[in-house]
């Protein structure tokens, strides 16, 4: 690993000089800094703690780290990164860029300060102008569940536009024809596919898209018993919903519980899965699903990998697609006394007859 003297050899300067662009000092000239970051991003120099260079990797987020309730998608992707991170021995740092971040600094030398020699990045559209600034610094980065058009930007990400028009077609196919769709507010190139894949697919059987059939919210339990609720108290309810988040689809089955609602008899429910919640409800939910575990595991696996060998110009710009997988809360649509039965408001702690003439308690919680 080159030194700070062997750097300021190489480009003329004095190591002084060198030690102060690399603890950002204001006293160093904007060209110079510029040659001197240019050079330990292309050779790879990392700074010695103490006497053993760091071996760390950052999960960064460019503001604060997403929620719990937006689902299981954050914690399969740790887990895949985790086991990633195995093959060369690297360590995982969790790290807030707006958060941390001097203004006065380069992003280089925000991960550098930090111990970091790579990051996998998380993205949504509003902070891209972020992401794109720390590739063209050559920082080893990776960028998951996003696309990019920029050539310098790595990115891994899944495409989940086909598997949602499917689940659509699919809806359709069993004579839905009133189906809403339920998606997260989240600006990101994920919920952007499945909107337009629910969108194509209607466009195609020749349906007319009511906005009145779409909620953006954000993502967990309450919002899918919102998202049940509004749904079901139009004039003309809906049949059928797609829910584009995991907790939002649970909302959903809870709240169909609580008012007596057979699934998929009275409703059908198509959700999006990052891990195996489908698997671990009843009935299994039928989904469009995408392996986060894995995305976390293949992106850590191409940065340490990069970072190990020194291949400081490898490209990673890769999608993968997801799956639809049909499984129990999707059925044929329910007839005119089922859908008369489900429009029907439901006070906490009344009784209602189901379509099938029992009774249900609903109990408040």
């Amino acid at each position: 690993m080159p030194s700070v003297r062997a750097i300021a050899t190489q480009l003329s300067l004095s190591p002084a000089t060198v030690s102060r662009v690399l603890n950002n000092h204001p006293d160093v000239e904007e060209t110079t800094r510029e040659r001197v970051l240019a050079r330990i991003n292309e050779i790879g120099y990392v700074p010695r703690f103490g006497r053993r260079i760091t071996n760390v990797i950052a999960l960064a987020y460019p503001d604060e780290p997403v929620r719990n309730e937006y689902g299981s998608f954050e914690p399969a992707l740790l887990s895949g990164i985790m086991r990633g991170l195995g093959e060369h021995h690297f360590d995982l740092k969790l790290l807030s860029i707006r958060r941390d971040k001097s203004p006065d600094e380069t992003y280089t030398q925000f991960f550098m300060r930090k111990g970091i020699r790579g990051v996998v990045l998380r993205c949504f559209r509003h902070n891209r102008p972020m992401i794109t600034s720390i590739a063209e610094e050559r920082f080893p980065s990776i960028v998951i569940a996003e696309r990019f058009d920029e050539p310098q930007v790595n990115f891994l990400r899944a495409d989940s536009y086909p598997s949602s028009r499917r689940a659509i077609e699919h809806l359709i196919g069993l004579g839905h024809r009133r189906i809403g769709l339920a998606v997260h507010n989240v600006p990101d190139g994920d919920h952007a596919d499945r909107r337009c894949g629910y969108l194509d697919a209607l466009s195609a059987a020749g349906l007319a898209f009511d906005p009145a059939l779409v909620m953006e919210l954000p993502a967990g339990f309450s919002a899918g018993e919102q998202v049940l609720d509004a749904m079901l108290g139009l004039q003309d309810p809906v049949t059928a919903i797609f829910a584009t988040n995991p907790m939002t689809t649970l909302g959903i089955m809870r709240r169909a519980q609580e008012r007596g609602l057979v699934v998929p008899r009275d409703l059908s429910l198509v959700g999006v899965d990052d891990s195996d919640v489908r698997l671990h409800v009843w009935p299994r939910l039928t989904a469009v699903t995408q392996d986060a575990s894995a995305l976390g595991l293949e992106a850590a696996q191409w940065l340490t990998r990069v970072i190990a060998k020194g291949q400081r110009d490898a490209v990673c710009r890769r999608t993968i697609a997801t799956a639809f997988e049909v499984n129990g809360t999707t059925g044929p649509v329910a007839g005119a006394a089922s859908r008369e039965a489900a429009s029907q408001p439901v006070v906490v702690g009344s009784v209602i007859p189901t379509a099938s003439g029992e009774i249900t308690s609903i109990h408040a919680r």
